[in-house]
Formats: C-alpha cells, structure tokens, sequence
C-alpha cells in the first residue's frame, strides 16, 4: 500500500461526537505516526476521504481516517460504490483507542 501525500488531516473523534459529510472520493495508504502515548513510531492504515469543499473549506479538503474499526466499516461499502459520490453520517462511541462507529448513509434528497 502507498504512502499518502503530506499534508495529513487526521480526524480525532470525541466520545459521542457525529460527523456528516459527503465523500467525494477515496484513497487507502499509509503513514508513520508517533503515539503520544511513548510508544515506538509505527505505520498504520489509512482512509483518506476527499469532501467538497463546502463542506471543508479548509485546506486540505480531506480527512484521513486512522481506526481500522471505522475503515473497516466504510471501506465495505465504498467498495461497492467505487466512484460514487456518498454522504455519510458517522458516530463515535466510547474514546480512543477504543472507540466503536455508527455509519448511516445519508440517502441524497430528490430535487
């Protein structure tokens, strides 16, 4: 897996806390993180979703997604739509490290 460009937009999840935003599309790669625990640097896997830049005005207009529980949630379905635009609402449960996700699809209204 490829090592995401730079800069990296981590999104750090508050207990409770819910999300909505659209993807516009998606990327899986890598980065080095250093815990701010003491732990040794590791390299993790990461979901980097690109949102419209209403929706994030700014720079970069991404997030990267570092839990592999969320990633893991998202991927089995962005999978299947590869290419379509999806709105997502997400719901953090519990704090890191961790934290369970709640992800509903946000269907788009009829115009």
């Amino acid at each position: 897996m490829p090592e995401l460009e730079k800069p990296y937009e981590i999104y750090e999840w508050s207990d409770g806390e819910t999300k909505e935003f659209t993807i516009e599309r998606w990327e899986m790669g890598q980065l080095e993180i250093h815990p701010r625990d003491g732990h040794p640097v590791k390299t993790i896997d990461v979901l980097r979703v690109h949102v419209p830049i209403e929706e994030k005005p700014v720079f970069p207009h991404y997030w990267d997604l570092t839990s592999s529980r969320l990633t893991a949630q998202l991927r089995s379905i962005l999978d299947v739509h590869r290419g379509a635009r999806r709105r997502v609402k997400i719901t953090a449960i519990g704090r890191a490290p961790r934290t369970h996700f709640s992800v509903t699809w946000v269907p788009e209204k009829l115009r």
